[in-house]
């Protein structure tokens, strides 16, 4: 039988695929859309992905559109198998006739309980993966940006997602010590949104708040960027195009960032002198979407005095790492040993 070997994160706001031999394949919107036959009035797939995205506040009201993952763990295990399932369906290669043996290695939350262990393994195994193996997405993150995870210490990584941010200390194949908090970009979306409406006196679709936050935000004061959105007007209720200015919003990204920060502090107050040491050697490390933001080395810099290291697409690092491991034998061995 024909084998096929992959990575899969599976994210809050995204899913993103690996396949061994071609790299990432599919990045897709954590989303998938739900229609009635029309016969029996069971729901059925009509869409997934970037398709399911865009259905979001213009599809009809017979359709029931799902993001499967809140705060970075599955809250619909049914919508999410099917989810994955449509994605794997996209990446098998037209070559196989026969569905090949899919060995997967999957991202998992840090500290995740045994039962949402065993949900994620259910999932996976319904959307069509056979052989598993689980690993944290910042150890995972620690392998793709290249921390020497093999010492004593590689430093401490901090991975801001869509749902949580996560702080990990990686060393000798695994985690040292770590933590997470409830802060993420759907949380600042949501800010984001209500602050549109405050200062501009404008309502936006998800959609819009997104690429205005994607294409503007930062965390530069007096940062002079602009954008030309539009949306209804809260009081006319007319629809109308306005310039929103980064400036405008620094306030209300700035926050969420600032308690990540203080995140990181009592991350690193509850290390050991010898860790705390180590760190203050090797540095800080961020990945995640949430760390695409300019102005943030800066602003961790300053309060933080450490140094601080940003790749230049800090939302690949957990993927990249689990592609990695599909191809080194030994230190997959020894990360699944250590987790």
């Amino acid at each position: 039988m024909a084998k096929l070997e992959i990575a899969i994160d599976l994210g809050t706001c995204y899913t993103t695929l690996f396949v061994s031999g071609y790299g990432i394949i599919l990045r897709e919107p954590s989303v998938i859309a739900y229609g009635s036959d029309g016969k029996n009035g069971k729901m059925r797939v009509v869409a997934v992905g970037d398709e399911a995205y865009a259905m979001i506040g213009k599809a009809s009201e017979r359709t029931k559109i799902v993001t499967p993952v809140i705060d970075g763990t599955i809250a619909d295990p049914k919508a999410c198998a099917d989810m994955l399932g449509e994605f794997m369906k996209k990446i098998l290669p037209e070559s196989y006739i026969v569905k090949p043996r899919v060995r997967a290695i999957a991202s998992v939350p840090m500290g995740i309980t045994v039962d949402e262990r065993k949900t994620y393994e259910e999932v996976l195994l319904r959307s069509g993966a056979d052989d598993i193996i689980m690993i944290n997405s910042v150890m995972l993150a620690a392998v793709g940006v290249g921390l020497p995870v093999n010492s004593t210490c590689g430093g401490m990584i901090v991975s801001i997602g869509g749902g949580v941010t996560e702080i990990a200390v990686a060393g000798l194949f695994g985690i040292t010590t770590g933590s997470s908090i409830n802060i993420g970009g759907n949380m600042i979306d949501r800010t984001l949104s209500d602050s549109i409406s405050g200062v501009y006196n404008l309502r936006t679709d998800l959609a819009t708040v997104r690429k205005i936050k994607d294409g503007i935000c930062s965390l530069v004061r007096n940062d002079c960027a602009k954008m030309s959105v539009s949306g209804r007007d809260l009081e006319t209720k007319n629809i109308r195009t306005l310039e929103v200015s980064a400036d405008s919003l620094y306030s209300a990204v700035y926050i969420y960032y600032i308690n990540i920060i203080d995140a990181i502090k009592s991350a690193l107050y509850s290390c050991s002198p010898a860790l705390a040491a180590e760190v203050q050697k090797h540095g800080i490390t961020v990945v995640g979407g949430g760390a695409r933001i300019p102005g943030l080395e800066t602003l961790m810099k300053n309060t933080l005095d450490l140094r601080i290291n940003i790749p230049s697409d800090p939302q690949y690092a957990a993927i990249v790492g689990a592609g990695m491991l599909l191809s080194d034998k030994y230190l997959l061995e020894e990360v699944v040993k250590h987790s």
